[in-house]
């Protein structure tokens, strides 16, 4: 056992241990058995590192939401567009069998529900955020919001972010901890998303996936109509504001 973990960096936890001695060894072992041996003599796996509350590594970054109050609820109604956005992260597959992964990150207006930026990583980063950030600020032509809202995620609460809203003067509003409702616009977009877009297509590489997100954005954005905005779609809906607060 110890030349095995030796071997391989001491990766192995007590189930990749036991499968390994099974298969590649003839000798045979149970999980039990390993489990205790290891701890007989020591042996731990590399990977197996203390948890930590990723909030707590963050607290001082950890905001009041700025859209909820105890005694009326939410606030997700904004006046005019680019006064309130929130954002989010989800996760997207791809391959033969749905082996792959990524993170897409969009940023919504929270008066006519359009997706004003996005961006795709393999992981979610703070640098995935600040990047559908500043594209945001950029395709807005510098009109930035009051409000940007987002979960407690660690790329949210990440200095990074945060010294970017600060420089911009944009209030960060989060969600609290364990409570998906506060950030319920954004649900919304990534339901109606995978059941209308995603559900029946089987993507095989991230190319044909970014062609596919984009095809979507464009269509949410320019022809699904929506009955909370008069049966606009939201870039009608932003022209139609724009032009009466003109």
């Amino acid at each position: 056992m110890f030349k095995l973990e030796e071997e391989h960096d001491y990766i192995y936890g007590v189930e990749s241990l036991t499968m390994y001695i099974n298969t590649k060894t003839k000798y045979h072992a149970g999980h039990n058995k390993v489990r205790r041996l290891m701890k007989e003599n020591g042996i731990e796996a590399s990977i197996r590192k203390k948890k930590h509350d990723r909030h707590a590594e963050h607290k001082d970054q950890i905001l009041a939401n700025l859209l909820y109050d105890k005694d009326t609820g939410h606030h997700f109604n904004s006046g005019q567009s680019n006064q309130v956005w929130v954002t989010d992260c989800t996760e997207l597959r791809y391959g033969s069998k749905s082996q792959y992964k990524l993170r897409l990150s969009a940023i919504k207006d929270l008066h006519d529900h359009s997706i004003i930026a996005w961006q795709i990583a393999d992981t979610e980063t703070s640098a995935l955020v600040t990047d559908t950030l500043q594209l945001a600020l950029k395709v807005t032509n510098g009109q930035k919001p009051k409000i940007l809202h987002s979960d407690q995620g660690a790329a949210y609460t990440s200095g990074e972010y945060n010294t970017l809203l600060a420089g911009t003067g944009i209030k960060h509003s989060m969600s609290r901890a364990g409570t998906p409702g506060d950030n319920s616009p954004m649900e919304a977009f990534w339901s109606h998303m995978k059941d209308e877009f995603f559900a029946f297509k089987k993507t095989l590489s991230k190319d044909e996936l970014f062609q596919q997100i984009n095809e979507f954005m464009r269509w949410y954005n320019y022809e699904r109509l929506q009955l909370t905005l008069n049966g606009m779609t939201p870039n009608e809906y932003r022209s139609h504001t724009v032009q009466k607060c003109a």
